[in-house]
């Protein structure tokens, strides 16, 4: 359903803006704001969803983009299509996912606009709604088209999901709030197939059966019967439906992917309520932002920390119950934000995933802009009553404070052009945390800068010596700059921490063949194989070394190894000449 064809009610009020062309300004706006994020290069995880990601290759094999993200199958998609427009350059990427962006903040002020209509009909309510609805509208997409916040989920591909489930998440809403007030089943199926893309981007998406719930509970007018109707034909397919997609979720990341992880730790939930207050903070105050937040585990749910962000966050739920005969739209925006966070603490509290990252909050963040538009387009009222100069002082303070925040995303978005700067930024702000030194070593290796990484590496290890992550890229950094002895040492230490690991294995392979020890080599291949039968590089190494390789692929080995050594490359059966992998260098004619 085109958003323009959302019902009003109410007279016209004067000359106005058509919706659509404010709509269509601020989405320009948010386009405009992120003008300078579309050169930015891939960072962090963008290497593993796109330059390590073979499936995107081949727009039409569908088969093969599905199974290689089962869970957000829409957005690997995604990465296909942009591959196919744009090849494999971020800058195309970037505009997708931008152009999701303006597509949100479009949908945003209808929806504000929407709810503000909504609240208008209702009879119950003690704050009479004097405010436009326009203004509302308008002053709650401009917060979410400018907001710094929204920068990691915008200007980071790997935040593709966000902006992705989003857009679904909202024209899914749109089309169960047409059902609810008009009836026909075009809608109801359009309400429930939107949903269900949706989930195919993120899992947060699950949580639209309980939006619309508090949505028809706490805004939506109607009687009893009508009530009944949206209760039984709508609110309960899609809780029952998402209780058996979370179900099914919860089995497959602890029967499937993370089988052998420990046991969940219920303190896991305390971090999700401080989690919950760190973003809030920053929306009211976007300062400290980083791509990496060191958020401490609670050791005891009677820390002060705790009880205080559990309780607040029990007070404000209950506050923004009670609060619904006052000003419904400001409750609906308490339970959109906390609810959309939920599915995130709960994955965390599986254990899956760092406890808080930015781009998370960039759907839930709407419930929070709805409410600031709302609190805006009362003031707004009232100052415009004042007088002109009254009412000059108070947009222009309000656009000075956009301006400033328009400032603050455009800053944001610089910082991201530098991945060092932006790990850097990350390692001042958590010094104490392995994480950051992690991502900064990494930062460092993909520039061509190890030399400086492994200052790095070996401080993310001294402070979290049982990762293996840190030792196997310390190790690699080691051996492209020349340090074999160090290298080697680097992943027997590996070995003790973590025996059994099949990166050791293979990395001790590795440094044989480099030192021209090819049955050495074979040996730690072999052992590689034994850990992990599946693992496809030991294989091809193995084959390489016993001289079974195709020639082609063998080449690419040398290649791989010659870039790899600092030094001039040892290994024989790299030698220049005709020679095959396997032969004897006496048996080449290097005459």
């Amino acid at each position: 359903m085109p958003p323009s064809e959302i019902h009003a009610s109410g007279p016209a009020r004067g000359r106005s803006v058509p919706l659509p062309a404010l709509a269509g300004s601020v989405a320009l706006l948010a386009g405009l704001l992120y003008l300078n994020a579309l050169p930015n290069p891939f960072v962090y995880d963008d290497y593993r969803l796109i330059l390590e990601n073979s499936s995107i290759l081949n727009l039409w094999d569908l088969r093969g983009i599905v199974y290689r993200d089962m869970t957000r199958p829409l957005v690997n998609l995604s990465y296909a299509i942009d591959t196919a427009l744009w090849g494999r350059a971020p800058f195309g990427f970037h505009v997708t996912s931008v152009l999701l962006h303006m597509v949100n903040v479009w949908l945003v002020l209808y929806l504000a606009w929407a709810l503000a209509e909504d609240r208008r009909r209702q009879r119950d309510q003690l704050l009479p709604a004097v405010a436009s609805s326009r203004v509302i509208a308008t002053a709650t997409a401009l917060l979410f088209a400018a907001h710094p916040l929204m920068t990691q989920a915008v200007g980071y591909i790997s935040g593709r999901s966000e902006v992705l489930y989003t857009a679904l998440f909202l024209l899914a809403f749109f089309a169960a709030r047409r059902w609810m007030l008009h009836g026909g089943r075009r809608w109801w199926v359009a309400a429930t197939g939107l949903w269900a893309l949706a989930l195919l981007a993120k899992e947060t998406a699950a949580m639209l059966g309980i939006v619309l719930l508090c949505y028809d509970r706490l805004v939506l007018e109607g009687d009893a019967k009508e009530k009944r109707r949206r209760l039984l034909r709508l609110h309960v397919p899609l809780l029952a439906a998402a209780t058996a997609a979370a179900v099914l979720r919860v089995s497959v990341l602890t029967l499937v992917e993370y089988p052998d992880q420990a046991p969940v730790d219920w303190r896991f939930t305390l971090v999700a309520f401080d989690v919950f207050w760190r973003y809030l903070m920053l929306l009211a105050m976007p300062r400290g932002q980083s791509v990496f937040h060191d958020v401490p585990l609670p050791f005891s749910p009677l820390t002060p920390g705790a009880i205080a962000g559990t309780a607040g966050l029990v007070v404000l739920l209950l506050a923004a119950w009670r609060f619904r005969r006052t000003h419904s739209v400001l409750a609906l925006g308490v339970f959109w934000f906390v609810l959309l966070l939920v599915p995130s603490g709960v994955l965390f509290a599986l254990g899956r995933g760092e406890p808080m990252a930015e781009h998370r909050a960039y759907g839930a963040s709407i419930g929070v802009f709805l409410g600031a538009g709302s609190a805006f387009g009362m003031l707004a009222h009232r100052f415009v009553r004042r007088g002109r100069a009254m009412r000059w002082l108070f947009f222009g303070l309000c656009a000075l404070f956009v301006i400033q925040l328009c400032g603050r995303t455009m800053i944001r978005n610089a910082v991201w052009r530098d991945p060092v700067a932006l790990s850097r930024e990350a390692a001042r702000l958590s010094p104490g945390h392995w994480m950051p030194r992690l991502l900064l070593g990494e930062a460092l290796r993909t520039s061509g800068r190890c030399d400086q990484a492994i200052a790095q590496y070996q401080t993310a290890i001294a402070l979290r010596p049982a990762d293996q992550f840190g030792h196997t890229k310390l190790a690699a950094c080691l051996i492209e700059t020349g340090r074999l002895d160090e290298a080697a040492a680097a992943l027997e230490r590996l070995e003790t921490v973590s025996p059994g690991s099949p990166q050791a294995s293979t990395g001790l392979g590795i440094l044989a063949v480099l030192r021209n020890r090819p049955d050495e080599g074979r040996r730690h291949f072999l052992k590689t194989l034994e850990r992990s039968p599946s693992d496809r590089q030991a294989r091809q190494l193995l084959a390489f070394v016993e001289g079974t390789l195709r020639e082609e692929e063998s080449r690419g080995v040398c290649s791989e190894l010659e870039r790899l050594s600092a030094a001039p490359l040892l290994y024989d059966g790299c030698a220049q000449g005709d020679r095959r992998p396997g032969e004897t260098p006496e048996a080449v004619d290097h005459s």
